[in-house]
């Protein structure tokens, strides 16, 4: 099979992110850095064309990456998507990544993340000696199985004009080189991103990051608790009130959230407020 590898172009998008929203609607074959539907995909592939390759053989596509590249920290946030198996698989893959990494220039990083089911990509990984980190759990939480609790003595409020620096520096001591700084949440906040604060006698003591695109479904990006006032109930004031904010204020129907399967904690409080686990994903990074 004679195997022809290229750039996205703009004629193509569509084309891709239908080929792409295929494959992602099955576990098998899907990436957990991918949207559910075609028109997100449409947009996240124009955003970051520039990192985006094809595999054709024969006319016919057979797979495709798309890559997000965090120059700053060095990784890129991968989807690797392909429609055939086995040593085609094998192959194909190797030349996407590949052409994905040169395009990248060296020192670059590449994550996966994917459901477990996807058995082919994971082969691939450990092939080419990429490690394998721990595996997380998103988790759903729908508006009917949600119980607004009574208000506690710790309620959450919106993030106040004098107080993104002492947000930002707390984000960043709480969770130091996660993928998004508090520096990126800022520069999002009042689009897609919305911070609240829970403040104390010290200064902000935990915060939350709903994340939403006024759709159906919005997500629970983030919830950080200063270290000396863990065990307060602030972190399930903070949960609570941004189910709130997603299902009473946005309209959601769905809240998501993230979290690593090692973290008994957290996911003990997520279960307990509702959430369901609705996959796991395997985490490999190429470096």
């Amino acid at each position: 099979m004679r195997r022809n590898i290229q750039a996205f172009t703009a004629g193509d998008l569509e084309e891709l992110a239908q080929f792409a929203g295929r494959l992602n609607a099955h576990r098998e074959t899907g990436s957990a850095f991918c949207c559910a539907r075609a028109k997100d995909i449409l947009r996240d592939f124009e955003e970051t064309m520039e990192y985006g390759f094809a595999c054709r053989a024969d006319g016919r596509l057979l797979g495709l990456i798309s890559c997000f590249p965090d120059m700053e920290k060095k990784n890129a946030d991968c989807s690797l998507l392909l429609d055939v198996c086995g040593e085609d698989y094998r192959q194909a893959a190797g030349a996407l990544v590949s052409a994905a990494r040169e395009k990248m220039g060296p020192g670059m990083a590449c994550t996966f993340y994917f459901p477990v089911e996807n058995k082919e990509c994971r082969r691939f990984l450990e092939h080419t000696g990429a490690g394998r980190q721990v595996n997380e759990y998103i988790l759903i939480l729908q508006r009917e199985d949600w119980d607004a609790p009574p208000v506690s003595a710790a309620e959450p409020r919106p993030v106040g004009e004098g107080e993104t620096d002492a947000f930002a520096r707390l984000h960043d001591a709480i969770f130091p080189g996660v993928y998004a700084s508090g520096k990126d949440i800022l520069e999002d906040l009042g689009k897609t991103r919305s911070v609240y604060v829970i403040a104390d006698e010290a200064g902000l003591a935990a915060y939350g990051v709903l994340k939403a695109r006024g759709g159906e479904t919005a997500a629970v990006e983030i919830i950080g608790v200063r270290a000396d006032v863990r065990r307060r109930g602030y972190g399930r004031s903070m949960l609570n009130h941004l189910a709130g904010e997603a299902f009473l204020r946005s309209g959601a129907e769905r809240l998501d959230l993230v979290v690593d399967a090692d973290n008994e904690n957290a996911l003990r409080l997520y279960l307990d407020t509702g959430f369901k686990v609705w996959q796991e994903n395997n985490c490999y990074i190429l470096r």
